[in-house]
Parts: structure tokens; sequence; C-alpha cells
């Protein structure tokens, strides 16, 4: 198999990991989240799906976790994700994030889907 067939249909999926205000419970950080910036999001150009996960505990570091939510957002390519970033509902739906977190950290992946 080709390197070419090997990544025939992988999906491009951006994770943003954001961190709640230090004022902010995290209560009404996933309230923000859910009710004021999907709406944003949900008109980025060629977004795919979209997934909200909202963080409520850490086997790991319970009760100091280090985000308080994650989102997963599917493109066809990265030239889709860099696309719909530069575009006005981008532009403003990164604007809207950046005035209600303190932290954020953004990966791009291939998601290969290996199960369900």
């Amino acid at each position: 198999m080709t390197p070419a067939e090997v990544y025939d249909g992988v999906m491009i999926k951006a994770m943003v990991l954001l961190r709640r205000p230090e004022t902010w419970t995290r209560a009404r950080f996933h309230r923000w989240w859910l009710d004021e910036h999907v709406p944003y999001v949900t008109k980025l150009p060629d977004l795919k799906k979209y997934r909200v996960c909202l963080v409520t505990g850490s086997t790991s570091h319970e009760g100091r976790e280090p985000w308080d939510g994650i989102a997963e957002l599917w493109f066809e390519s990265r030239a889709a994700l860099e696309a719909a970033w530069s575009s006005e509902p981008g532009q403003t739906a990164l604007a809207h994030s950046r005035e209600s977190h303190s932290d954020r950290l953004v990966l791009i992946t291939e998601e290969h889907a290996l199960l369900g």
C-alpha cells in the first residue's frame, strides 16, 4: 500500500483544549461554551463535525484538572481547516473564544477511526 492510499479518506481534526478564566466557575464556563460559543463555531464553512467535551473530573489530576473543556472540529483537509479559521465566521469565533478563556492549546490531528 502506498502512503497516499494509507491517508486516503483521513479527516483532519482540530482538538482545542480551553481553560476557564480564573474568576469563573467550571459551571459558568461550561454554560458559556454550550450556550454562547457553539453558535459561532457551527457557522464555520466546511465544518464536517463538531463536538464539545466538558471536563467533569480526572483520574490523574482530580480537583486540579489542567483543562476545562475540549472541542473537536473535523474538516476534509488541512486547507479546509485553514480556510475556515481565516473566514469571517472563523475570525469572529476565534475572537469570541479569546474573550472567555485563560489558556488554549490547539492540536491538528489526522483521525483514524479504528472502532465504532
